[in-house]
């Protein structure tokens, strides 16, 4: 696929959302990414839930302009193929706990000395090393370790966990930025690096707002009235007449604009000081304006005073809003298995991305022909004994869970 990207390999053997999602980025900008999985499909692919023709929604949303292997590095051929592709890649991309991929053989220690120039990027819940680098990481613990839910909701509330995965997908976007920085150092120096990245570093990096307020006030950080900002009032949710709004920084235009002039010179509310220390009862008071009209009717008022605002939407409408078709940012996309899918799309626009040449997310193996023949020149009696090998070590691992049982 044509892109910024492309010419450079990449060995996906990532699961879950943080590798797949980061890998789906170097897709998308060009690079040709190989999805290498074990035989019986990597942890997402078949989750409950929606999914379309047996393809899991969870699997369907990161894996986008991929193509897929299986290789099962429990076997020698499987091992061997897979140090094969090492050989001709750019980068190697996984999200295993600390230890795994030693385990498998398949560390950065060993792949360099296959590939000097080999890009080895790693993304874990706490970083490779410390106390707490054995612990299994998913994105609502992450969040909750590095005080991200405690953040958000209401004062006094229960935390809320915010809409996407933040920690995950924050994990695949930083590391897709550090193998693009090595890439361009390997262009100078021609040697690969080995990148770590921690979703708890990546989620306090997010934070750096907050752990800055912190440091300069000493008091923590908490969740303030209407999603409020700690600096900005008003600023947050507002329940109108009809629906809800979000407010932006705004203050004494939104006065004007929900009638409200008489609090412009209140001396509760005429500099920031006093708006931070009666943010309650103004917000109140706010609300109490809005109720007189639609969360619409209010949007279009403030637009035409430039105040930032805007309505709180459900997916169907944001799927069918006007702007965000205009950005290409619903894709239509053919499935290899019939039928097309549709998804939300790449949000880098540039010169020399096409996006009509996005192909679906593939499915279990799809391109065991392009990839062992095409790339790596295996003969076909070369591969049907990398798959008997494959099913002898598949029936053996059964026959021992039977025992066991």
């Amino acid at each position: 696929m044509k892109g910024p990207l492309s010419g450079i390999r990449v060995l996906d053997i990532s699961r879950a959302i943080s590798g797949p999602y980061g890998a789906m980025i170097l897709a998308d900008l060009g690079a040709e990414v190989i999805h290498v999985e074990a035989p019986e499909g990597e942890t997402s692919r078949f989750r409950a839930g929606p999914n379309y023709k047996g393809e899991s929604f969870h699997y369907l949303s990161w894996n986008r302009n991929k193509k897929d292997l299986v290789l099962d590095f429990g076997t020698k051929l499987g091992k061997e193929a897979f140090f094969d592709l090492v050989r001709i890649s750019d980068i190697v991309w996984n999200n295993f706990r600390p230890g795994s991929m030693e385990r498998l053989g398949a560390d950065y220690e060993t792949l360099k000395k296959i590939n000097p120039k080999i890009i080895y990027v790693s993304i874990t819940g706490y970083g490779p090393t410390g106390p707490f680098k054995g612990r299994p990481a998913f994105d609502v613990a992450i969040l909750g370790h590095t005080g991200v839910l405690n953040l958000t909701g209401e004062p006094g509330g229960t935390p809320v966990r915010p809409g996407p995965p933040v920690a995950d997908m924050g994990g695949g976007i930083f590391a897709a930025i550090g193998a693009l920085a090595a890439l361009h150092e390997r262009d100078r120096t021609g040697e690969g690096r080995k990148i770590d990245i921690a979703m708890q570093d990546v989620c306090i990096s997010l934070l750096s707002y907050y752990f800055c307020q912190y440091f300069v006030t000493g008091a923590a950080p908490k969740p303030l009235d209407h999603s409020g900002h700690a600096f900005s009032v008003p600023y947050g949710i507002y329940k109108t007449r009809k629906g809800y709004i979000a407010i932006g920084p705004s203050w004494p235009r939104v006065a004007r604009v929900i009638g409200a002039d008489s609090l412009i010179d209140d001396p509760r509310f005429k500099d920031w000081d006093g708006r931070d220390q009666h943010r309650v009862e103004l917000n109140a008071i706010i609300e109490e304006h809005l109720a007189k009209a639609d969360a619409e009717d209010w949007v279009e008022l403030f637009e035409a005073e430039d105040i930032p605002a805007g309505l709180l939407k459900d997916i169907d409408q944001v799927a069918v809003d006007p702007q965000v078709l205009h950005q290409n940012m619903i894709l239509t996309l053919k499935h290899p298995l019939g039928g097309e899918l549709t998804l939300a799309g790449n949000p880098i626009k540039m010169e020399g991305l096409s996006e009509e040449e996005y192909t679906a997310p593939p499915i279990l193996n799809q391109h065991e022909h392009d990839v062992l023949t095409g790339l790596l020149g295996y003969s076909e009696e070369k591969i049907k004994n990398l798959r008997q090998e494959e099913k002898e070590r598949t029936e053996e691992r059964l026959s021992h869970v039977r025992k066991v049982w």
